[in-house]
């Protein structure tokens, strides 16, 4: 059994990075459709409807991750939905890495912004992500949510909020080979 704060900690922050992910790219699914072509791995032809499938996926994913509070299931589904797109993520910027193209938009945020490139430290920030998705597994408690829960929920929310900020500051400091 896993306590609800736990499974809502999970539901929450990765509904939130989710629905926040999908408006970007939808926002702009040109330039999506671009950092997918970067990865070279679907045929060309098929970008534009990879970025309208994938951006409306996590749009899904996110949302229904974000239903956790009221609907445990489909809460409990999204996050592992969530999960799951992050382990694709990871899987091509890994093959990516191992091919030596490293010299492209990962796709997340900020689009043709002059980050660094592809770094082994986002295959690990998203099997970290995706670990969030873990309680979904487990059985719920049954309990209910006391007012400490509230504070503990925000609490959780801010810091895990804050480690993903740090660690996307960390990822787009120069290395040393583009210092020089």
């Amino acid at each position: 059994m896993i306590d609800p704060v736990i499974l809502w900690l999970g539901g929450l922050g990765l509904g939130a990075l989710f629905v926040a992910g999908a408006a970007h790219k939808l926002r702009d699914l040109r330039h999506f459709a671009g950092s997918i072509a970067g990865y070279r791995l679907i045929p060309a032809a098929l970008t534009p409807a990879a970025a309208v499938l994938l951006a409306l996926g996590e749009l899904g994913a996110g949302l229904a991750a974000l239903a956790i509070p009221f609907a445990q299931d489909p809460g409990r589904a999204g996050m592992i939905a969530c999960a799951a797109i992050l382990l694709v993520y990871a899987a091509a910027i890994g093959i990516n890495i191992a091919r030596g193209n490293t010299a492209i938009d990962c796709g997340c945020f900020g689009f043709g912004a002059r980050g660094p490139g592809l770094r082994s430290g986002m295959m690990v920030r998203n099997l970290a992500l995706a670990a969030l998705a873990l309680p979904a597994l487990l059985v719920p408690g049954a309990r209910g949510l006391v007012w400490l829960d509230w504070f503990t929920l925000v609490g959780g929310l801010t810091v895990l909020g804050l480690l993903y900020a740090g660690g996307e500051l960390s990822l787009n400091l120069p290395t040393k080979e583009s210092a020089a």
